[in-house]
């Protein structure tokens, strides 16, 4: 159930902020397409991967503030371009997973700093509740009490509980459009990288660092703080090896 809730809120969250970025970039329904595809590809072989080797909950996913950093990036950088950015940026993993250097870094982060780290990145999350209610204080008020009353009688269901009684809500008041929803297989589309100091100064650099305090340190202290002592090496180095693979696809 803990990896359905995670499936869940990486699409959720996450490929909102893709589509929008591909909006900004121009990309044609094909790219966007294989854009999902190489990211759910990529990210489901590598959490396989990691979680079967390192026999621990390791989930992978595409960096949420990459994501929203790529919403202003791409309307200035060409895509091919930044498709060879993706490809520094994720050489650049690799390289540091190879070389031990963040296992280091992570090790010496005492465990109290950890924690307020932890609490500081999880407290956005329980503000944002909060937000909603000022757009909708129906649906929001809603999903509290109900997230409150699951909660406390079945605890390991209460986040896909109000999931569902929320989806169930919008439908019932017909705010969801699915006239134009269709079922479809999604196809990778293969895209020629280009380079450039620009891409490489503008969206690499900045793409690499924001990843990783972003995505990987916060991921990393997590397992840390539920008892997990998964090296951090074999994590950057097996998804640094998906991005490059999945990268002229669009991930």
């Amino acid at each position: 159930m803990a990896g359905l809730v995670s499936v869940i809120v990486n699409y959720g969250g996450t490929f909102i902020l893709v589509f929008q970025a591909a909006k900004v970039a121009g990309l044609s329904p094909e790219l966007t397409a294989s854009w999902v595809w190489s990211i759910s590809i990529g990210v489901g072989v590598t959490g396989i991967v990691l979680s079967w080797t390192a026999r621990e909950p390791i989930i992978t996913a595409w960096s949420t503030p990459a994501a929203a950093f790529l919403i202003t990036a791409l309307a200035t950088t060409p895509y091919a371009e930044a498709i060879g950015a993706y490809l520094l940026s994720a050489a650049a993993f690799v390289a540091l997973g190879l070389s031990g250097y963040f296992e280091k870094a992570i090790r010496l982060i005492p465990p109290g700093i950890a924690a307020g780290l932890l609490a500081g990145i999880l407290l956005q999350f329980g503000i944002g509740a909060f937000g909603g209610m000022s757009i909708d204080p129906v649906l929001a008020g809603l999903l509290i009490m109900a997230y409150l009353v699951l909660k406390r009688f079945t605890a390991r269901y209460a986040v896909v509980g109000i999931l569902v009684l929320g989806l169930a809500f919008l439908l019932i008041e017909d705010r969801v459009d699915l006239s134009g929803l269709a079922l479809q297989l999604a196809a990778p589309v293969f895209t020629m990288p280009a380079f450039s100091l620009n891409a490489t100064l503008s969206v690499a650099l900045p793409l690499f660092l924001i990843t990783l305090t972003g995505q990987y340190m916060p991921g990393m202290l997590v397992l840390r703080n539920d008892g997990f002592k998964t090296s951090a090496n074999p994590i950057v180095t097996v998804t640094g090896l998906g991005s490059l693979v999945m990268a002229p696809f669009g991930s």
